[in-house]
């Protein structure tokens, strides 16, 4: 199924990933929609750089404060029946990975990766506290990392969130006791009661790899062309805190496409000072004949 658009969700802290991330969208897909998930809790910050470069859009919402992960529901809640991907901001495309994901019809992409049981209530919700609150769930043994999901919007709702989020400016989590922090837990909930209900369809599909166990020989830069080999997005998630690009784990990919936003801007800057000189000119020009 066709994915019509793709969300971009980041925060002020976020933002130099988040041209990285643009600029690697950019390099395989040129024209499909991107929106930015500005979520300005920690802080405002201007995105009309990466806005007016790379053709992006900011997702409109009245609230600014969208909390830590929260935001990436917001599209999830649209009655448009929209297929997208949404992304954290911190990822980057290595190749075209749309083809690979536009194969299914599922109602959920999620990436399938390992996640061993002392890892879930540190990331994901305390099964035994969410068997007391819910004891009619059945945990189905496996977790998904939220960072990239495909959804068909309107498949979930804001009300299959509300006993679980208070959605104040910013949100609040209800049960802090029982999932982990952000959207995480929470989501992974919701979409496995849907599935266990036969309320909507989920498939698990290798699309994604974590920069923290990537070797950092895999990937070759000068492979990331028009064929790429790679048709993978790889994601810094919990390596990105006061780490910088010349240090944090496989930064020479982030560095490739931070080089790829900084051309971009280069290069386009220049134009625009010439065409705005030129119209001057002949603005004067104009003017001289009246």
């Amino acid at each position: 199924m066709k994915i019509e658009r793709i969300y971009v969700a980041g925060c002020k802290r976020d933002l130099e990933f988040t041209k990285c991330c643009v600029a690697s969208i950019r390099r395989w897909y040129p024209t499909i929609p991107i929106s930015l998930i500005r979520d300005e809790s920690q802080g405002l910050y201007d995105t009309a750089e990466v806005e007016k470069l790379w053709n992006v859009d900011l997702f409109e919402t009245d609230r600014k404060l969208l909390g830590f992960g929260l935001g990436k529901l917001e599209p999830m809640f649209l009655p448009s029946r929209e297929r997208c991907l949404i992304i954290d901001s911190d990822i980057v495309f290595l190749g075209r990975v749309l083809e690979v994901l536009e194969k299914y019809d599922e109602d959920f992409i999620v990436a399938d990766t390992p996640n061993p049981p002392d890892e879930i209530p540190l990331h994901y919700f305390k099964l035994d506290n969410l068997a007391v609150f819910d004891p009619d769930f059945i945990f189905p043994g496996y977790t998904f990392n939220s960072g990239q999901i495909v959804v068909t919007a309107g498949v979930v709702t804001r009300e299959d969130f509300e006993h679980l989020v208070k959605f104040d400016e910013p949100p609040v989590a209800l049960y802090p006791d029982i999932f982990a922090a952000g959207e995480q837990g929470m989501l992974n909930y919701v979409f496995m009661k849907k599935v266990q209900q036969r309320k909507a369809s989920l498939r698990r599909e290798c699309f994604m790899w974590w920069a923290g166990w990537l070797d950092e020989t895999t990937v070759k830069t000068r492979r990331l062309n028009h064929n790429s080999p790679y048709p993978y997005l790889v994601h810094w998630a919990g390596l990105k805190h006061d780490v910088s690009f010349d240090t944090i784990r496989n930064g020479h990919i982030l560095r490739y496409f931070k080089c790829e936003y900084d051309w971009k801007k280069k290069r386009i800057h220049p134009l625009i000072n010439r065409l705005r000189r030129l119209r001057c000119v002949w603005r004067f020009r104009e003017f001289s004949k009246c």
